[in-house]
């Protein structure tokens, strides 16, 4: 991720370009043009500082502590938002303003610390035409002493438990933030720096700002271990006259332990390490006074030792290396815009609120339309394919239907002609067995017929209560006459006890009746009935 940021100091404004990635924090850009002459040659790596991220120091901006029992994050929202307007009627102005939770070192008190940085409008406006200047764009507002901070973090040495003062002096303000290890005990933001010695050094000697300047970077030299060995006299004169503005550096400090005291109930909080930033850090002899008065190693504050400066243009890189005490506060803004872990306290102008409320409300209603309507149209496709699978579906069943009314049909017209077939059957059936029944009988009879017998008629039909309870029944008549003394009545006696046993009939079911004559007549008539189907 790549960020931009930009530092509008009293004496120069700085910007510069950084990179951040899986190996650390890369610069690709860095410049720096004095206040007086304006932003708009500011190119950091040769391109205008869009959606940069901007510091701010001093009366720009008011910092403010409250101590609240812990609240859920929509209540503590509101309770932010009420201070805020309270504040804004106050100073008789519109503010903006953020807020962040610090660490909480007292866990039996209950509460916690909410750090609220607010600022004018009108400022936000004024350094948003610095930054137009450079024809580029502010994406947020960041306290410097917060910055600081997030260059300390993300690119010092930190030391774990340590104490350390990061005291960040410019030309017109002091930032400090007291850290204690990663977590931030205090911030805070104060007139004063380099200029306050200016103004004294040309008091004293009637100079201009310009001259006074030029005398304090060549004479003055704030180590105590330097009284009674100046390098001259005018030396001497002017670190005199500047000593007593150079106090109030070291009373900054001293006040915001103190008041860190009282804010985080640590009562032994002792600094361990005071880092120096800014342009005023490199005044002769400003860490041997801070060291002698604190009572701490005093060091000056350099990140970009441990930063990857191969990408910056040779004109960057040469200004960068003059600069690199004055670009702390631009780097930590940098950082602290791209890298989410650091902390976090922006405060937006009207303008990008603007422009945020519409990404995230008017932008996320406009997504939700879009993303219904993309649903509505994968649907309307969805069920498009599914009225087409559906249709198929149903075309293939009523093809399916169709194949099974016609088996259907095809198999009720072959019941019908079986049936039509079977009645013909039947039919055939019932005049075949009464012709075929006498047949046999013919061939029975035939076969065993005495000479004395011959027939007379022969007759067949059906008998029976219902339709299928009829049988066949062929009745014989006959006549006999006695021949050769033989007794006719005893011939046909005998002819039918032939007949009852006659294979032809047996197999059939034929049960033969004989109705014999009761006569002694030499002739005599006689009849035969054979009925089939049952058994005697």
């Amino acid at each position: 991720m790549a960020g931009v940021a930009i530092d509008i100091g009293g004496h120069s404004i700085k910007a510069i370009a950084v990179k951040v990635g899986k190996h650390g924090v890369q610069v690709t850009g860095f410049a720096a043009v004095p206040t007086e002459e304006g932003a708009a040659s500011l190119r950091p790596g040769g391109k205008p500082p869009k959606g940069a991220v901007c510091g701010l120091s001093g009366r720009d901006m008011n910092l403010r502590y409250s101590q609240l029992p812990p609240t859920p994050d929509w209540q503590l929202k509101n309770l932010m938002d009420l201070e805020i307007q309270d504040l804004a009627q106050q100073s008789g102005g519109s503010l903006s303003a953020d807020y962040n939770l610090l660490p909480t070192f007292d866990a039996e008190s209950g509460v916690d610390t909410v750090l609220l940085a607010l600022a004018r409008d009108e400022a936000l406006a004024r350094m948003t035409g610095v930054v137009t200047e450079a024809q580029g764009s502010v994406e947020a507002f960041t306290p410097n002493c917060i910055a600081i901070y997030n260059a300390y973090l993300k690119c010092g040495p930190v030391e774990p438990d340590a104490v350390v003062c990061l005291a960040n002096v410019g030309h017109e303000t002091i930032d400090l933030a007291l850290v204690k290890g990663t977590d931030l005990l205090f911030a805070r933001n104060l007139t004063g720096g380099g200029k306050a010695l200016d103004d004294a050094i040309a008091a004293a000697f009637n100079v201009s700002p310009r001259k006074a300047e030029t005398l304090k970077r060549d004479l003055v030299d704030l180590d105590p271990q330097s009284r009674g060995s100046y390098a001259s006299g005018q030396s001497e004169k002017v670190t005199l006259a500047a000593g007593g503005s150079a106090s109030e550096i070291v009373a900054a400090i001293q006040s915001s332990v103190a008041f860190c005291k009282a804010q985080t109930k640590i009562a032994d909080l002792q600094l361990h390490k005071v880092l120096l930033s800014g342009g005023s850090a490199r005044i002769k002899g400003i860490r041997g006074m801070l060291r002698e008065t604190l009572r701490c190693p005093v060091e000056l504050f350099d990140p970009f030792e441990n930063l990857d400066l191969s990408a910056l243009p040779p004109g960057d890189a040469e200004q960068l290396q003059q600069m690199r005490s004055e670009a702390v506060v631009a780097l930590g803004l940098a950082v602290g815009s791209v890298d989410s872990t650091l902390y976090s306290l922006e405060i937006l102008p009207a303008a990008v609120q603007k422009r945020r409320r519409f990404v995230q409300r008017t932008m996320f209603n406009i997504g939700a339309v879009v993303v219904g309507i993309v649903l509505l149209v994968l649907h309307a496709k969805a069920q498009k394919a599914a009225m087409e699978e559906a249709s198929a579906a149903r075309r293939k069943v009523a093809s399916a239907y169709k194949q099974i009314q016609d088996v259907d049909q095809q198999a009720q017209d072959i019941v019908t002609k079986c049936l039509e077939d079977r009645a013909v059957v039947d039919h055939l059936a019932a005049q075949a067995v009464p012709l075929h029944g006498a047949l046999r009988v013919m061939r029975a009879v035939t076969s065993s017929l005495p000479s004395q017998v011959w027939l007379t008629k022969v007759g067949v039909e059906m008998r029976g209560a219902g339709t299928q309870d009829k049988k066949p029944v062929i009745e014989i008549k006959g006549r006999g006459k006695e021949l050769d003394g033989a007794n006719v009545s005893n011939v046909l006696l005998e002819f039918s006890q032939q007949l009852k046993k006659n294979p032809l009939l047996v197999e059939a079911g034929a049960v033969p009746t004989i109705a014999l004559p009761s006569t002694g007549d030499s002739t005599v008539e006689f009849t035969f009935t054979i009925e089939f189907g049952r058994k005697s």
